[in-house]
């Protein structure tokens, strides 16, 4: 699961590094902006692959409480999401 969620973040990153890169870009200036776009690049990775993974896991833990139980269709609920009363 974490292999997919840094699947998912190096993709996030390398849209959003190109995308800094093409509106920064300026044909007069001579520097090399390399390792500018290298540490936004690591960033965004770090940062979207962290949201990534903590927003997958709390979306699989609601699917995972609901289980159907033999020939009923409907899905129930299990024991915790009863109330007290």
């Amino acid at each position: 699961m974490f292999g997919q969620c840094l699947l998912i973040g190096t993709g996030i990153s390398i849209i959003s590094s190109g995308i800094y890169a093409g509106i920064t870009h300026d044909k007069y200036d001579l520097r090399d902006r390399k390792n500018e776009y290298i540490t936004i690049f690591t960033i965004i990775l770090f940062v979207s692959t962290i949201l990534v993974y903590f927003m997958n896991k709390t979306s699989e833990s609601l699917v995972t409480n609901i289980s159907l139980e033999g020939s009923n269709i409907s899905p129930s609920l299990n024991n915790y999401t009863k109330p007290p009363f």
